[in-house]
């Protein structure tokens, strides 16, 4: 078990994915299996795990997926800024589900990407993972999952907000200052990315 647990530390990424496959029922992995299997522990990896099936093909393709992300986003950031301990989900989310099969051939088809980017994170410049920021990466998360809606509208513009929930989602699960960092500035990316197709969205 606690060999198990510090090697998932050392891959975060590849080790969200693979939970997730391990937390399928039916060939299916739904919302509510998937809470169940992080609940207990924290908001950070159901966050990261749901904005990584948003941003990564052929899961983030699936047709509202990036809203309903932006929609449980919302709701786990509020949970977050109140200080709740452990993430609730109403029961009409909690039966969303994605094809156990896709899950699998996003792993295989970016398991090395994942490798990479798993050996950069790591524990670091903790005075931007601790209490403030983190509250402070909810309150951005909110308005990120505000933003996810208008954005499905344009081709993988939605992926830009899921990348900042995914740093954020990651940085408090590693407790990697850096990474929320990156968050706030790629929050800031996605903000200017909406405002400049407003027209475009809602001309």
């Amino acid at each position: 078990m606690g060999s198990g647990s510090a090697d998932r530390k050392k891959r975060p990424l590849e080790s969200l994915l693979d939970q997730a496959i391990e937390a399928s029922e039916n060939g299916s992995v739904s919302i509510g299996t998937l809470l169940d299997h992080f609940g207990n522990r924290s908001f950070g990896p159901v966050i990261a795990t749901l904005s990584l099936f948003a941003i990564i093909p052929p899961i983030g393709a699936i047709p509202t997926l990036p809203t309903t992300v932006g929609v449980i986003t919302i709701l786990m950031a509020v949970q977050i800024v109140f200080g709740r301990k452990h993430p609730w989900l109403p029961a009409f989310i909690r039966k969303r589900s994605i094809g156990r099969d896709k899950v699998e051939k996003a792993r295989k088809r970016l398991g090395s990407v994942l490798r990479r980017i798993d050996a950069l994170i790591r524990p670091r410049v903790g005075w931007a993972a601790g209490g403030i920021a983190t509250w402070l990466a909810a309150f951005c998360c909110m308005l990120l999952g505000a933003m996810m809606p208008p954005l499905e509208l344009l081709p993988f513009a939605a992926a830009l907000p899921g990348s900042a929930i995914l740093l954020f989602g990651l940085g408090i699960t590693a407790r990697d200052g850096l990474l929320m960092l990156l968050g706030f500035m790629v929050s800031g990316a996605a903000a200017w990315l909406l405002l400049s197709n407003l027209g475009r969205l809602f001309g």
